[in-house]
């Protein structure tokens, strides 16, 4: 086999395994999401603390591809890794519930939660 031969199986081979693992990725990402979804149903975006500015919790809308959230609290083990499994979708999600009993901060806060602020992942591209 000459050179422009070898060049050429070597650039196509490269190519297949990189679509390969892209599409193996991408297959991760699906089923990490199918996750999230499932888990973000049985479970509010929020914890039952609200932010002092505005009276009610708020999103904070971090990109699609984020997954991994660090939540932070002042005393020994108290910081976690936990998922982020809310995300936006097209439809409108409604507003809170009337009949949640929603906290304000407390005067010396113990943990990031308590805040009124909480991560949700924004909407995929325009083809959601």
């Amino acid at each position: 086999m000459n050179k422009a031969g070898f060049l050429v199986l070597a650039v196509t081979l490269a190519s297949f395994f990189a679509s390969l693992e892209a599409v193996q990725a991408e297959e991760h990402m699906r089923r990490a999401d199918r996750w999230a979804l499932r888990h973000a149903r049985g479970q509010s975006w929020n914890a039952p603390y609200y932010h002092t500015a505005t009276g009610m919790p708020i999103s904070l809308v971090v990109p699609p591809t984020a997954h991994m959230q660090t939540r932070w609290g002042w005393g020994v083990a108290q910081n976690t890794m936990t998922p982020i499994y809310h995300q936006y979708r097209r439809t409108y999600p409604g507003e809170i519930s009337g009949g949640e009993n929603l906290n304000p901060t407390p005067y010396w806060p113990s943990h990031t939660d308590q805040f009124g602020v909480f991560y949700n992942r924004g909407p995929y591209g325009p083809g959601f």
